[in-house]
């Protein structure tokens, strides 16, 4: 019995070392209150024996057998990452008019796609708030998201991308060193079916995408994110996000299951900063059904 209590004890520490994310855009049933902490670059997160250390000693990277930076490990970042403008004065984007008329449409009229169980896609995915992880080889690295049990592959081994692209959501993907950078270098997407953040900025099929992976130190991964998309920008514009590396492995995550918002899903969006969501426009236990103009 002693053992088994130690099993289930184990099991339970496992579970609970979930980082804090972003509301997503769906609601799911309510989680029990869970003590968390804060680190000083602003992760939220950490339990017991688990727990971020609060000033943790700066390590240097670790590096692959071939010298290269090792970006191996599981990533997460901090609450208020998800505006790719936030860097930008005033956080304006540089639109075109119909960039400009893209956004106001996945305000007022669209439903967020990942409402709707559609892959995330790039940025959107690293900026979600959920954990991430990169495995890395000479030739291949690859990127699993915990959010829809989604992951990409980015081939390293000098190809370039093919003429005829089968549009998808996370684009294809070819990376390259340049010095201690990993560049991943990204065309061919959907376009209008996936939103480029959380918060509702559009991203069009023409969209050029450029990451600039580096480790820093130990427990951080750095990306700098270079939008090119002269369909719904006049210009290419730059945003930088620190990532945390988390003691962490990733769940299984399955987007409709426990969706108790899903007959109620309206357009625009789902954040808990946005115009819906279960608390604004689902019914109150015992109450009368939302109103049209709501849903």
């Amino acid at each position: 019995m002693r053992k088994n209590l130690l099993v289930r004890l184990t099991r339970a520490a496992a579970f609970v070392i979930l980082p804090v994310i972003a509301a997503p855009a769906y609601a799911q049933a309510p989680q029990p209150a869970r003590t968390e902490q804060a680190n000083p670059d602003g992760y939220v997160g950490g339990y017991g024996k688990y727990a971020i250390p609060k000033n943790p000693p700066v390590k240097p990277a670790t590096r692959t057998a071939d010298g290269k930076p090792d970006l191996s490990g599981v990533w997460g970042g901090p609450s208020g990452l998800q505006n790719i403008g936030r860097e930008l004065p005033d956080r304006q984007l540089p639109y075109t008019d119909a960039g400009r008329s893209a956004y106001q449409y996945n305000l007022t009229s669209a439903i967020d796609p990942s409402a709707l169980c559609i892959i995330q896609g790039v940025p959107r995915a690293d900026l979600s708030g959920q954990p991430f992880e990169i495995f890395q080889r000479p030739n291949r690295v690859a990127i699993l998201y915990e959010r829809d049990t989604s992951w990409r592959i980015i081939a390293a081994d000098g190809r370039q991308h093919p003429k005829d692209l089968e549009p998808s959501f996370f684009g294809n993907s070819i990376g390259s060193w340049d010095g201690d950078t990993f560049v991943v270098d990204s065309i061919g997407f959907k376009g209008d079916k996936i939103w480029a953040d959380e918060t509702a900025h559009a991203q069009s099929d023409q969209l050029h995408l450029i990451e600039r992976f580096t480790r820093p130190d130990f427990d951080h991964l750095q990306v700098e994110v270079t939008i090119d998309d002269p369909k719904y920008y006049t210009s290419p514009f730059k945003f930088t996000r620190k990532f945390r590396l988390l003691p962490y492995e990733l769940i299984e995550q399955a987007c409709d299951e426990n969706n108790i918002d899903r007959n109620h899903i309206g357009v625009g969006l789902g954040t808990k900063d946005g115009t819906r969501g279960y608390d604004k426009n689902a019914p109150k236990p015992g109450g009368p059904e939302p109103s049209a103009a709501n849903q």
